[in-house]
């Protein structure tokens, strides 16, 4: 490791990576002192400030905070008593232990004089290396010790600061969750029950049906958004999306979501190719139906309409199953991939896709598929077009055991949800 040694209004950094380093300060009018000074206490590792007068030590004492300060005596203009006087004057420096060096005879009023002013020792010239590197260790270690202990304490309060800013949201969180659910889903429901009671009715004339169909569709675009929002402040509250499992085959599923997508789409081609003809497990089947659902409406909104999209499944092993979703369209531009599975991020596509999309469908998704123990990933390029695989765990996890999903590796997939 390398030393930094400065002077006043100077200074050398010889490394650009240095861990946390005590500041020593060298004073002696004498350079050939400062030097020797500065060869015997180079093996401690610290950064070593010259000081060549009295003056120069109390401007670098006001520019820095010091571990200790090796001090001569004798020296013109300020002396090292009376620039020690100047530093115990000082609320910030007065604590600084400071170690004298003087080649004066042991007086015992001169050595009385030297601890009134603050000093903790006294060191003869020529002092002994060993000695003075002892004694300069023992307020280096004091000082880092001080440090880290600050360095905690800031450390402690800014965790507490974000604790309490995370019980803030959380709490905002909870709020949301209750005016959403309740305070909108109430209103809500009456209005599409009244809408679906009026269209139920054979009395109405065709200016009234249209209106009523109008307030129907609006109706449900609100109850999706609601249960977008729902979702998403679930999976944000830490205890994520929960699922309840039931035995259920996933095949057949697919088969019901991609009937009801080729009803609401005709001119569209959904193809489905199944390694075996049912795939049972235990599901949350209503959750996965949004999962399934979402990529499938995706892969619709993002090819050609010429081009069909395809949707597999097969086994892998005892445990894991995989879920595929390919559509032939323009790859997922590069810059757009790292914040596919991040709420409110959508696709570039303009016009009424982007003002229709929260941009929470894949986020949701994401967060459903984890709750099987399972995990979701994208491959998306111009030659093989865009495929989201979806791998599940059949069962549940088991306490200590990883699920069967964290040992596929497919290094195909560009990107990882």
């Amino acid at each position: 490791m390398s030393n930094k040694i400065s002077r006043l209004g100077s200074s050398v950094e010889v490394s650009s990576e240095e861990p946390v380093r005590a500041r020593i300060l060298l004073v002696d009018d004498i350079h050939a002192n400062l030097i020797a000074l500065q060869a015997i206490l180079e093996p401690l590792e610290q950064e070593l400030v010259l000081a060549r007068s009295g003056d120069e030590a109390l401007l670098a004492l006001l520019q820095d905070d010091f571990a200790c300060i090796l001090m001569d005596v004798q020296m013109p203009g300020l002396t090292g008593l009376e620039t020690a006087a100047l530093i115990r004057e000082r609320e910030r420096t007065r604590h600084i232990p400071l170690i004298f060096i003087t080649a004066l005879s042991r007086e015992a009023a001169y050595i009385t004089r030297g601890y009134a002013q603050g000093a903790v020792d006294f060191l003869l010239k020529p002092v002994d290396p060993d000695i003075l590197r002892s004694k300069v260790r023992v307020f280096v270690d004091l000082y880092l010790r001080g440090e880290q202990l600050k360095r905690q304490a800031l450390e402690l309060a800014a965790h507490r600061r974000a604790q309490e800013e995370f019980l803030r949201a959380t709490e905002l969180e909870q709020q949301l969750v209750g005016i959403v659910g309740h305070d909108i889903r109430t209103p809500l429901s009456a209005i599409l029950a009244t809408a679906q009671s009026q269209l139920a009715s054979n009395q109405l004339a065709l200016a009234q049906r249209t209106a009523f169909e109008r307030v129907a569709r609006g109706g449900e675009r609100i109850r999706q958004i609601v249960d977008l929002l729902l979702d998403f402040t679930r999976a944000r509250l830490g205890g994520g999306i929960p699922v309840s499992r039931r035995t259920g085959d996933l095949n057949e599923l697919c088969r019901r979501i991609t009937d009801e997508l080729q009803v609401a789409r005709p001119e569209r081609s959904i193809q489905c190719h199944f390694s075996r003809e049912s795939l049972l497990g235990e599901w949350d089947l209503e959750r996965l139906a949004q999962v399934v659902a979402n990529l499938l409406d995706n892969a619709l909104k993002y090819s050609p309409e010429d081009t069909p999209v395809r949707l597999s499944t097969r086994e892998e092993g005892v445990e894991a199953v995989v879920l595929e979703v390919h559509n032939q369209g323009p790859p997922i531009p590069e810059h757009l991939l790292p914040l596919l599975f991040e709420p409110f991020h959508r696709g570039e596509t303009p016009g009424e896709l982007t003002r229709t999309s929260l941009g929470l469908g894949l986020y949701i998704a994401q967060d459903i598929v984890r709750a099987h123990g399972g995990s979701l990933t994208v491959r998306s390029t111009a030659e093989a077009g865009t495929t989201f695989r979806v791998c599940l765990s059949r069962h549940p996890r088991q306490a200590g055991r990883f699920s069967p999903c964290d040992e596929l590796q497919d290094d195909s997939l560009s990107r990882t949800a």
